[in-house]
């Protein structure tokens, strides 16, 4: 990216999730739009697709995932209500069994390791579920126990903006951040998602010090549109 982007961080989501998403994203890391690709280890993409994404230098982090299979059908977009309400239902669900999660995400871990070659450069999750304390802490020792020294998170804090879902990860990034400061990982200083942000062109002269991670996902189109105009 050039000098004046240095401040800005873009990281791809869902890399595996559908063939839009990988084909987008593809696009944007050849053209030396995006910095990071979150990969989905249960998704789908040839051996080209891979080597591809590996030839352009992007650093390629672990999506973590509580499911083990992709609906072949995907919904785009969804109302927050609803991604709200499964996300805390999933989470209450799938606590019960610490150590099967554990175990699901090192399988994660390894099947990367499988497709690449190599180490995560970094983990996140898919709709965010590591921000959860009960799996920020699963995440954290899968990142320890590996040698992987990134994660989602904003050391510094979560970019301010009126979105239920900041909201909600903005109170969840507070009851991690003794968790976070024990393990000495490293993160980029500030976090938003794309779909967060109203005025891109205000939102980017309005950057504070530090590096901003913005997260999106091109497999929809509006996305993938504003990161090749503005990024």
């Amino acid at each position: 990216m050039k000098n004046s982007r240095k401040k800005i961080i873009i990281s791809a989501d869902d890399f595996g999730i559908s063939q839009l998403a990988n084909k987008n994203i593809l696009l944007l890391a050849k053209a030396g739009k995006i910095d990071r690709v979150a990969v989905m280890t249960a998704g789908k993409f040839s051996q080209k697709e891979i080597e591809t994404l590996k030839k352009t230098n992007v650093k390629l982090d672990l999506h973590l995932d509580l499911r083990t299979k992709i609906p072949a059908k995907r919904k785009l977009t969804a109302g927050i209500l609803l991604r709200t309400t499964a996300f805390l239902l999933r989470h209450l669900h799938d606590r019960i069994n610490k150590s099967s999660k554990k175990i699901q995400w090192e399988e994660q871990l390894e099947k990367f390791r499988e497709l690449f070659g190599k180490n995560p450069d970094g983990l996140n999750s898919h709709q965010h579920v590591h921000f959860f304390p009960f799996y920020f802490k699963l995440a954290t020792q899968l990142a320890e126990e590996n040698n992987i020294n990134f994660i989602r998170f904003g050391e510094k804090g979560i970019s301010k903006n009126s979105h239920k879902i900041r909201h909600i990860l903005s109170w969840l990034r507070t009851k991690n951040l003794q968790t976070f400061s024990a393990n000495k990982l490293k993160s980029s200083d500030y976090m938003t998602s794309l779909d967060w942000i109203k005025n891109v062109p205000k939102f980017i002269t309005e950057l504070p010090e530090g590096k901003t991670e913005i997260v999106c996902h091109p497999e929809r189109k509006e996305e993938f549109e504003i990161i090749k105009k503005y990024f």
